[in-house]
C-alpha cells in the first residue's frame, strides 16, 4: 500500500527547499526579463533533481510508514541548514561552500578572523530550531488527516506538480545549453549563484554530429553596468612621469626547469642585464588564467565576472593616459580564450593576430611584424608592446630548429605515459620549440639595440604557464599546480634611468608572481594610487615587497603556494571534500598535513575584493 503519509510530506519540504533556491537568486543584479525567468526556472530544477535523488534514496524505506518519515526529516532538515549556511557564505565570499570554506568553519584559528557578529548566530540558532519545530508539526498535521483527505489531496498535489515540474526540468536544461552554445554569457554567467547547479551543453553533440561552431568573433563592447566594484577608487598618476618602452614577450607554455645555456641561449644573455626572478609563479595552469592574472594583476577567481561585463584592465587606461603606442601581437587568435570580451576589450584595432600556418610559422610571421613595427617607430611616443608566442604549446619548430633529435612522424598524446617513448620524443619537440622561441627573441633584442630603443625599453620575457612531463606526476598543463606547470621563467630587464634600484638579491629569494606585475609597472609609470585598489598583487619594486606564498587557479580549482606546502580546493560540489595538501617540490599528496586557514580565508577575502 502506497505510503500517503511520506508522499504529503516529501513534497511539502520540496516546496519548502524550492525556496531556499530560489532566494539564492536576490544574490545577483541586473537580470534582464530572460536571464531572470530561465535561473528561476534552473533554481526550481535543482531543487527538483536533488529530491528526485532523495526519493530513489528513501524509497526502500517506504515499507515502514514511522520509520521514512522521521529518516526523511532527518534529511531534510540537514538540507535546508546547508542552504541556509550556504547563503551566507556566498554573501560573504561569492561562491558556495566547498574544501576551503569547510576547512574554516572546521579551523578555530581562521574562525578567529571571521567577525560574523552575535546577532547571525541567534538568527542562525532560531531558524535552526524553528525548521525542527515546523517538521514535527508537519508530521503531527498530517498524521491528523483522515485518509480521504490524504488521498484527495496527495491525488491533487501530483496532478498539479509532476508535469509541471518536469517541463522545468527541460525546458531549463535546454536554456541553458541552448545560452551557453551560443555564449550569452549574460545568461550563463547568472547560474553560477544557484548550489548544486549541474549544467548540461551542447557544444561538443552540435560540433560532432552537426558541424555547429559557435560563433568566436568578440563584439567591442564595453558594458556600462556589471557586477563589479573594480577598480575600488580611480587611479591617480604623477603629473611628471618619466616614460620608457614596455616589451613583454610570452612564449607559451615554458617551464622555469627548462631555462639555460642550451635551450634558450638569448634569453640567459638577456640575464645578465635583467633581474632573474627565481621563484615566480603564474596566476594560473592555462593560457586563459595566466595570461588574466599577467594583465589585469588579478587572482584568475575574477574571470568569469570580468568577460560577463567585458570589464576592461586598468593597465591599459593609464597607458592610453600617458599616450603610449599600445600593439597586441598573438600568434594565437584573441578570440579563444577570450581575450577580446576581457585583457584586450578596449584595444582591439592594436591587436594583430591574423597569421597563417603551424605554430612556428604563425610565430615567425608574429615577430617580423613587431620587427617591422620597430623600423617605422617613433622614439617621440612610448611603445607598449605584449608579444605572445606559441611554438612550445604545439610542440612546433621548422626542421632547421631540430636541436634534440626529435624524429618525424604522428605522436598520439592520449596514449603518453611516464615511461614510453613518445613522451622522450615529445619532450625533444617541446625543447625544439622552446630553442626556436628563443632564436626569435635574440632577433627582437637585436632589433631594439640596432634601432637604439634597448636602453630606454623595459622588457620582460616570461610565459602564461609551465608544462609538465611527469616529474610530478602529470603530463602537459592545466592539470596540476606543480611547479613544473605553474613556476615559469621571469627576466625583467629595466631601461637605463631605472637601473640600480637594488632589487636583485630580494628577487632572486623571494616569490613572485603574475599577479604582481601590473601594480609593479604602474608604480613605475607614476601611479600613486595603492596596488590594493585595483590588483591582488603586489609592487615587487618597493621596499617592503614580501610574499609568503602565491595563488593560482584554472576552472574548477584553486591553489595557495607556499615554500614548502601546496594546499589544493577544488570548486566543485561533488570533489568539495577532497582538498589536498602536497609537498610543493615533489607535489607528492600529504596525508597528515592540516591546511592553513589563515592563509585560505586571506585568498577567500582577495576573491570578493572586486565584487559587489
Amino acid at each position: 500500500m502506497k505510503n500517503i503519509n511520506f508522499s504529503l510530506f516529501f513534497k511539502i519540504n520540496l516546496f519548502q527547499s524550492i525556496v531556499f533556491f530560489v532566494i539564492f537568486l536576490f544574490f545577483n543584479e541586473r537580470y534582464t526579463a530572460l536571464s531572470f525567468v530561465i535561473t528561476l526556472l534552473g533554481a526550481i530544477s535543482s531543487a527538483t533533481i536533488l529530491y528526485i535523488l532523495l526519493y530513489v534514496l528513501l524509497f526502500v524505506f517506504t515499507f515502514s510508514k514511522r520509520l521514512v518519515l522521521y529518516l526523511s526529516m532527518l534529511l531534510f532538515i540537514l538540507i535546508n541548514i546547508s542552504l541556509i549556511v550556504d547563503l551566507f557564505i556566498y554573501k560573504l565570499f561569492n561562491f558556495h561552500i566547498n574544501a576551503m570554506v569547510l576547512n574554516i568553519l572546521t579551523s578555530s584559528d581562521a574562525m578567529d578572523s571571521v567577525q560574523t557578529g552575535l546577532a547571525p548566530i541567534i538568527a542562525f540558532l532560531v531558524f535552526i530550531v524553528g525548521l525542527i519545530g515546523f517538521e514535527f508539526f508537519l508530521i503531527k498535521k498530517i498524521d491528523a488527516m483522515n485518509d480521504v483527505s490524504k488521498r484527495l489531496l496527495n491525488s491533487k498535489l501530483n496532478r498539479s506538480i509532476t508535469i509541471p515540474l518536469i517541463l522545468i526540468v527541460l525546458s531549463e536544461k535546454v536554456s541553458y545549453g541552448l545560452a551557453s552554445l551560443f555564449s550569452k554569457n549574460e545568461i550563463v554567467s547568472k547560474f553560477k549563484v544557484i548550489p548544486l547547479y549541474q549544467p548540461l551543453t551542447f557544444r561538443r553533440i552540435a560540433a560532432k554530429h552537426f558541424g555547429f561552431k559557435a560563433e568566436e568573433q568578440a563584439k567591442y563592447s564595453i558594458k556600462t553596468e556589471a557586477d563589479l566594484n573594480y577598480p575600488l577608487e580611480a587611479l591617480e598618476i604623477k603629473d611628471k612621469v618619466e616614460k620608457f618602452n614596455i616589451i613583454i614577450v610570452a612564449s607559451d607554455s615554458v617551464k622555469y626547469s627548462i631555462m639555460g645555456k642550451e635551450t634558450t641561449p638569448n634569453v640567459k644573455k638577456f640575464e645578465e642585464e635583467s633581474l632573474v626572478f627565481k621563484h615566480h609563479f603564474s596566476g594560473g595552469n592555462s593560457t586563459r588564467f595566466g595570461i588574466f592574472s599577467l594583465i589585469y594583476g588579478l587572482n584568475p577567481t575574477y574571470w568569469f565576472s570580468f568577460l560577463n561585463a567585458n570589464q576592461k584592465p586598468v593597465l591599459f587606461d593609464v597607458l592610453k593616459k600617458l599616450d603610449y603606442k599600445i600593439d597586441i601581437i598573438s600568434s594565437t587568435n584573441t578570440n579563444w580564450p577570450e581575450f577580446r570580451k576581457t585583457c584586450y576589450v578596449d584595444v582591439q584595432s592594436s591587436i594583430q593576430d591574423k597569421f597563417d600556418g603551424k605554430p612556428w610559422k604563425k610565430d615567425e610571421q608574429n615577430m617580423d611584424f613587431f620587427l617591422q613595427e620597430l623600423d617605422t617607430h617613433s622614439k617621440e611616443k612610448p611603445l607598449f608592446s605584449f608579444v605572445f608566442l606559441d611554438a612550445p604549446h604545439g610542440y612546433s619548430y621548422p626542421k632547421t630548429h631540430n636541436k634534440y633529435n626529435a624524429p618525424e612522424g604522428e605522436v598520439n598524446y592520449l596514449s603518453i605515459t611516464k615511461d614510453s617513448e613518445e613522451l622522450k620524443i615529445t619532450e625533444k619537440r617541446y625543447k625544439n620549440a622552446v630553442y626556436y622561441n628563443d632564436m626569435l627573441f635574440g632577433k627582437m633584442v637585436s632589433k631594439l639595440k640596432e634601432k637604439g630603443l634597448y636602453d630606454n625599453s623595459l622588457i620582460i620575457y616570461t610565459s602564461d604557464h609551465g608544462q609538465e612531463f611527469f616529474e610530478q606526476g602529470n603530463f602537459g598543463h592545466n592539470t596540476s599546480f606543480s611547479k613544473g606547470q605553474v613556476h615559469i621563467p621571469f627576466v625583467l630587464k629595466l631601461p637605463k634611468s631605472l637601473e640600480g634600484l637594488g632589487l636583485a638579491e630580494k628577487i632572486n629569494s623571494s616569490m613572485t608572481s603574475h599577479q604582481d606585475v601590473v601594480p609593479s609597472l604602474l608604480s613605475l609609470l607614476g601611479v600613486t594610487t595603492n596596488a590594493s585598489k585595483y590588483s591582488n598583487g603586489k609592487n615587487f619594486f618597493s621596499e617592503a615587497y614580501e610574499r609568503d606564498y602565491i595563488f593560482s587557479s584554472n576552472w574548477n580549482n584553486n591553489a595557495i603556494v607556499t615554500k614548502d606546502f601546496t594546499y589544493v580546493f577544488s570548486n566543485l560540489p561533488n570533489k568539495m571534500f577532497s582538498n589536498e595538501v602536497r609537498d610543493t617540490e615533489s607535489y607528492k599528496r600529504l596525508e597528515n598535513q592540516k591546511s592553513n586557514s589563515k592563509l585560505i580565508l586571506d585568498t577567500m577575502n582577495e576573491n570578493r575584493k572586486f565584487l559587489k
